[in-house]
């Protein structure tokens, strides 16, 4: 990272070509991201089930979920879950799902003689009720195109969707690093092919979750406040950055920690604009308040929680420093005589390590398939030395370094380590349950990705194709390998 960055500007022609890199990686990623599709048996990834079924109830009745008196989910979905043995299965190593002809055919004929009533009577207080419905309404265009096949064909073709947008992420987090390191396919491919590449992100994105537009939505929304600040603010560049971060506060209540990092980063753009700050910001600001009041708005006039985990947080007990402190000193160190246990169930290890780094890495299903443990030890070395040699390469760059595009990135990536950390610390002192996973810190995968482009940097140019091969590689075995454990878990 020593060496200076330069800022190319190529020829429109250049500039409307896909790199043949980012076009490799793309397939390989959609290839990758359709067979985790069809791998994972229906509703076998963390909440897919309730997901499915918000979206089941937006299209076919009785509208958005959370009525009191209604079944969790529609009889259609409930029995197709009977039918293959789904909620037995998940999270128990010991149940297979039900993969028997015999079953096949009898659900078939069950299908059949559904009426359609029971494709509308659900809507209950299923677990993804409080969440904003951007990224189901975009799940409701495969669902009802899909209207006329069975349950199990439409939960695939919104699987599909997912793995669209993966596809964004991947090539989000090229274009994010083009900002940072110049356009130089080398370190733009070196930080795509984590989001690509790395299992984890495409197991979650392949399943029904809003955690796949959640990747995509933060990383687009890193790349445009980079390029802000890179090329300066203008009106139209404003506008879309603070959009997308809108945009993401309608996919979880999560990306409401997007918000500090984003006005961070657009105080520091037009702070560098010589002249009429008011006139180029305030279209940007304008926007981020419509897109968010917007939600904000809809949900009042709909009696929703705008953001129930932001609202919990607000309203909790008082702070106590001491206890906070040791919760997160038990977190990432060794607990201490004296202090209260925060994590019985990790006697043998740190959360950061077991819930963090192992989650957001690879575990499967309903987080109940894993590697051995060598495994995880293997790949935590890796990631503190590749956090390590990224940290060097920032070093070794700080005289060229824009320090407004660090200070945004390092902000977004603190305030939503710090808001899970403190929804998990008010769980922790009401319930005792356990709130942190891995693919919670997700949405930092473009920021990940920049960290391994960095650590690159540091290997000698002689070296640096054959080190970049040896990443894209490792992550691909990886993937195959996560494959191959999931295959064995619910075909074997």
């Amino acid at each position: 990272m020593s060496e200076s960055i330069t800022q190319t500007d190529p020829s429109p022609s250049r500039r409307r070509r896909v790199p043949g890199a980012l076009a490799a990686l793309l397939a390989a990623t959609a290839i990758l991201g359709v067979a985790w599709a069809l791998i994972l048996p229906g509703w076998q990834a963390p909440d897919e089930n309730s997901h499915y079924g918000y979206v089941q109830s937006l299209v076919d009745g009785p509208g958005l979920p959370g009525e009191p008196d209604r079944p969790l989910f529609a009889t259609e979905q409930s029995r197709a879950a009977d039918a293959v043995n789904a909620d037995q299965t998940a999270a128990s190593l010991v149940t297979r799902p039900e993969w028997s002809r015999t079953a096949f055919e009898r659900w078939r004929e069950a299908e059949r003689e559904l009426p359609d009533a029971q494709r509308s009577d659900g809507g209950g207080q299923n677990a993804a009720r409080s969440n904003p419905p951007l990224a189901y309404l975009l799940y409701a265009a495969p669902y009802a195109a899909a209207g006329g096949g069975g349950v199990f064909d439409r939960l695939v073709w919104m699987r599909i969707v997912g793995v669209v947008w993966l596809l964004v992420t991947v090539a989000a987090t090229w274009a994010l690093a083009g900002e940072v390191f110049g356009r130089r396919p080398l370190f733009q491919l070196a930080a795509a092919a984590l989001p690509a590449l790395a299992p984890m992100p495409t197991f979650i994105s392949a399943s029904v979750t809003p955690d796949g537009l959640l990747f995509a939505l933060w990383t687009v929304a890193l790349w445009l406040g980079v390029r802000m600040l890179r090329r300066g603010l203008t009106v139209r560049s404003g506008v879309a950055f603070m959009a997308v971060v809108g945009l993401a506060c309608w996919v979880k209540a999560t990306s409401y920690a997007l918000v500090p990092g984003a006005l961070l980063a657009f105080a520091i753009a037009a702070w560098r604009v010589p002249g009429g700050r008011a006139r180029v910001a305030l279209p940007g600001l304008a926007a981020l308040v419509a897109v968010v009041g917007g939600w904000l708005v809809t949900a009042r006039i709909l009696a929703r929680p705008a953001s129930q985990q932001l609202t919990s947080a607000a309203t909790a007990s008082g702070l106590d420093v001491r206890e906070l402190g040791s919760y997160l000193w038990q977190f990432y160190l060794p607990k201490l005589w004296f202090m209260q246990d925060f994590f019985p169930s990790v006697p043998m290890g740190l959360p950061v390590v077991d819930v963090i780094l192992n989650g957001a890495w690879a575990r499967f299903g309903w987080l109940e398939i894993e590697f051995p443990g060598w495994v995880y030890w293997a790949l935590t070395v890796l990631t503190l030395a590749v956090a390590v040699a990224a940290a060097v390469a920032v070093w070794r760059a700080r005289t060229t370094l824009d320090r407004g595009v660090l200070a945004f990135l390092a902000l977004v990536a603190l305030t939503l380590v710090a808001g899970l950390h403190w929804q998990e610390y008010q769980l922790k002192l009401s319930s005792g349950a356990p709130f942190m996973q891995g693919r919670y810190v997700l949405p930092l995968i473009g920021i990940a990705g920049l960290a391994s482009a960095a650590a690159l940097r540091l290997v000698s140019a002689r070296l640096r194709g054959l080190t970049l091969a040896g990443m894209v590689g490792g992550l691909f075995a990886l993937q195959a390998f996560s494959l191959a454990l999931t295959l064995e878990r619910f075909y074997a």
